[in-house]
This record gives structure tokens, C-alpha cells and sequence, in this order.
């Protein structure tokens, strides 16, 4: 779909110089911006009153807002939990700068990667018993790379857990429309009613899933603590977005015929077809494939290729692969207790899908 929302893009992108300066100074992000993605997330998650401008602000892609988000949430030491298997940055956007220490929640494998709220309640525990400050709790919904999405009834259990230990949830929703099941409808956080602690819990989102466009570089946090706003704002001065980009960001959103009616619709059609087919083909080779609702890639288990189930074998089957021209992502990089799990991209023009699940080139 990315040639579909460049072709957008250049018809629409006529931002004069005198515009481009005129917000320059605001590097949290330009009102028409902030306005334009808040119409568009009110637009399609309904919350019971529209999302103010004046509660996002815009970065430089999502991994600068957890990043700044670290720094203003966490001292170096404090707990930071997420649920694992996970996407490996979760770990470093915490750590690296800010020190916070990030503690895996494994889920279990023969539980279907289920998070169990028993099992997050008791690690708090664990961690609090110790005498650290378990500070903040991120979940990726939709989830990578399981491809999950939480029910509310779920959503709101774990924010009840974090609200009763006092902890930030950080809810990363940056596949919010990238849903390929048919039958499954997305509960964005900002949808919900009546939230246990709202004033700790903070959503993202961001343009480079899904519209295909990760050069853009923007992210956008929403929060409605006045603390973290402020610190948020000042720490957007190192991680701002050009106007030029954030002006054609805004152009494209504000697009309602092309973006709601077209190209929303259009990319989930696409994705589901790209889902079955690889499915299919990985499924006939062998592949056990975990059952996904979301996102762009599989979560596939070949432990059934592995001569013994362990983290070296696992890298050298992912070598292989790679060496036969198809990279997939074992599942060692995003913290999977159990060895022999990989995530694949299946989001790709259908004759390079083709291509790289064709099991007998590689062999």
C-alpha cells in the first residue's frame, strides 16, 4: 500500500515556506497535525468525547516516544514489565538512556502466549518484596509479534492491577489498523469508558505500520497527566519531526473520503489475502503457524526442523534461512522463553511472498 500513500502524498503535499515557519518553534507538534490525528482516532474509536489536540504530542517515530517517555517516567534502576515474547526494542528504548531495568513476563507456549493477569500481579510482587519501584508496564496492543488483540474486559483487569500498585501503563497501539481478521474488532484504550488511572495511563501511535511509511517518522503519544505532557513537550525539542512531513502527515489524515473510506479499508482487504497465502503455503510445508488477528508478520513455530529444541539450534536454522535469501526474526531476539519460534513478514507484493515461503528453493 506504500505506493497508494506516496501517490497521496505528492498530489497534496503543497506546503508553502511561510507555513512551514510559522509553528516552527512548537516542536511538540504542529496544531494542524495534532488536530488532524486526533479527528482520526476519534473518527474511528469512538471514544465518549472527541480526543483534544492538546493531549498528543508528535516525535520522531515511536521508538523517540518511549524513549521520552523513559526519561519521564523512570529513575535508573526502577522496574519496567512487559509481557514477552515482544518486540526487542521495548527492551533497549528503556534501558539505554534512561537505565530503567526491563523485566520479562514470559508467556507460556503451551498457554497459546496467553497473558494471564495472575501471573503479572504476582511478578509485581515479586519486585516490590525486593524493595525496587515497579514504575511502568507496557503493552503492545495489537501485540508483536503475536498478533493478539486484548479484549476491554482484559484491558481493563491489567490497568486495575497497575492502578492498585500505583504503576504507568504505556499502551503501544501503532498496528491499531493493521486488523486482517474480518471478524475482529479493535478496542483502542482511548475508546474506553470510565479508566481505573488515567492520569497513568498513556497510549501510542504512529504512521510507519500501518500506512507504510516508517521514513515519516512520526509518533504520537497521548496522555492526559498535565506532569507528563510538560516533560514530554520539553523533551520534544530532541526528537521532533520536519513540518514539511508533519503538514503532509496532516494533509493526508484530513483526507476522510481517501483515508476512511479508501485506503483503511483497502489495506486490511490486502493484508488478510496476504495473511491466507502465506498461511497456506507455510502450513502445507509443515510450519506450524500461530493463529494471529493483526499485525504484519506470523508468529510460526519449527521446532519440528530442530534436531534438539534449543536457542543454538534455533540460530542456525534462522542462518540458514538467511543464507537462502529469506531473513525471519528468531524468536531469541524478542525474548521467547521457548526456543524455535520465529516471526515472518508476510506484508510484501505477492511475488516476493511467493518467493521467500518457497520451501524447496531453499532446500
Amino acid at each position: 500500500m506504500e505506493d497508494e500513500v506516496l501517490a497521496r502524498l505528492n498530489k497534496e503535499n503543497t506546503l508553502t515556506l511561510t507555513s512551514q515557519h510559522q509553528y516552527y518553534n512548537d516542536t511538540s507538534g504542529l496544531p494542524e497535525l495534532r488536530k488532524a490525528v486526533a479527528n482520526f482516532l476519534t473518527r474511528h474509536h469512538k471514544p465518549s468525547e472527541a480526543i483534544s489536540p492538546e493531549n498528543l504530542v508528535v516525535m520522531n517515530g515511536l521508538t523517540a516516544c518511549l524513549d521520552a517517555l523513559s526519561h519521564t517516567l523512570c529513575d535508573p534502576g526502577d522496574v519496567v514489565i512487559t509481557p514477552t515474547p515482544v518486540y526487542g526494542r521495548i527492551f533497549t528504548n528503556f534501558y539505554d538512556r534512561a537505565g530503567a531495568t526491563v523485566v520479562p513476563l514470559p508467556c507460556q507456549e503451551m498457554e497459546n502466549f496467553a497473558l494471564k493477569e495472575e501471573d503479572l500481579k504476582s511478578l509485581i510482587k515479586q519486585y516490590l518484596d525486593d524493595g525496587q519501584r515497579v514504575r511502568v508496564f507496557v503493552l503492545l496492543h495489537p501485540h508483536n509479534p503475536l498478533g493478539h488483540v486484548y479484549s476491554t474486559e482484559q484491558l481493563r483487569n491489567i490497568m486495575k492491577i497497575c492502578a492498585q500498585y500505583k504503576i504507568h501503563i504505556v499502551i503501544d497501539e501503532i498496528y491499531a489498523f493493521s486488523i486482517h481478521d474480518r471478524s475482529t474488532h479493535f478496542n483502542s484504550v482511548l475508546g474506553m469508558e470510565s479508566l481505573p488511572d488515567p492520569q497513568r495511563t498513556h497510549v501510542l501511535w504512529g504512521f510507519s505500520k500501518d500506512f507504510s511509511i516508517p521514513g515519516f517518522r512520526i509518533g504520537v503519544i497521548h496522555s492526559t497527566n498535565p506532569w507528563v505532557l510538560s516533560c514530554l513537550r520539553t523533551l520534544s525539542h530532541y526528537h521532533s519531526s520536519p513540518p514539511l512531513t508533519q503538514h503532509a502527515a496532516a494533509s493526508l489524515l484530513s483526507d476522510v473520503e481517501w483515508c476512511d473510506d479508501f485506503y483503511v479499508p483497502t489495506n486490511k482487504n490486502k493484508l488478510a489475502a496476504a495473511y491466507k497465502k502465506a498461511c497456506e503455503y507455510l502450513e502445507a510445508s509443515g510450519v506450524k503457524v500461530h493463529k494471529t488477528v493483526a499485525g504484519i508478520f506470523l508468529w510460526v513455530n519449527m521446532q519440528a526442523f530442530l534436531d534438539e529444541c534449543n536457542e543454538e539450534n534455533e540460530m542456525a536454522l534462522f542462518m540458514m534461512f538467511l543464507k537462502g535469501g529469506v531473513c525471519l526474526l528468531p524468536g531469541k531476539k524478542l525474548y521467547c522463553a521457548h526456543p524455535g519460534w520465529y516471526r515472518i513478514v508476510f506484508s510484501v507484493k505477492e511475488n516476493v511472498l511467493e518467493e521467500g515461503v518457497d520451501v524447496d528453493k531453499m532446500s
